[in-house]
């Protein structure tokens, strides 16, 4: 017999340690894990290279922050250099992306002379 594995338990526990953000004088909050919504939505929108397209960064965005977050910060006048900010420390808090100072996966390299 199998043994039960409670994974919203898992969850729970991971997510307790929410994500914090100010931008525009508000704090906002994400979950501390990538939410599955942002993986598919970006499944969806990607184009024959992988990429998203401008006309559909919008909903990407509101994937990965949310609707009432996205429509209050852009509300706040957020500039895009904020929003393009916010964007890529949740990716790296999320491990997409390596964060800003971590070497990339194989050790240093040393620059070609």
């Amino acid at each position: 017999m199998s043994e039960f594995k409670d994974f919203d338990e898992a969850v729970a526990e991971a997510d307790e340690n929410e994500l914090t953000f100010k931008v525009a004088g508000k704090v906002y909050k994400a979950p501390s894990q990538l939410p599955a919504k942002v993986v598919l939505t970006q499944l969806k929108l990607s184009n024959e290279q992988g990429g998203i397209e401008q006309q559909n960064l919008g909903e990407w965005l509101t994937a990965l922050i949310g609707e009432e977050t996205f429509n209050d910060m852009l509300e706040r006048d957020v500039s895009w250099g904020q929003l393009e900010s916010v964007l890529n420390y949740l990716l790296q808090e999320y491990g997409v992306v390596p964060k800003e100072g971590e070497d990339s996966e194989g050790g240093e390299e040393e620059d070609p002379k």
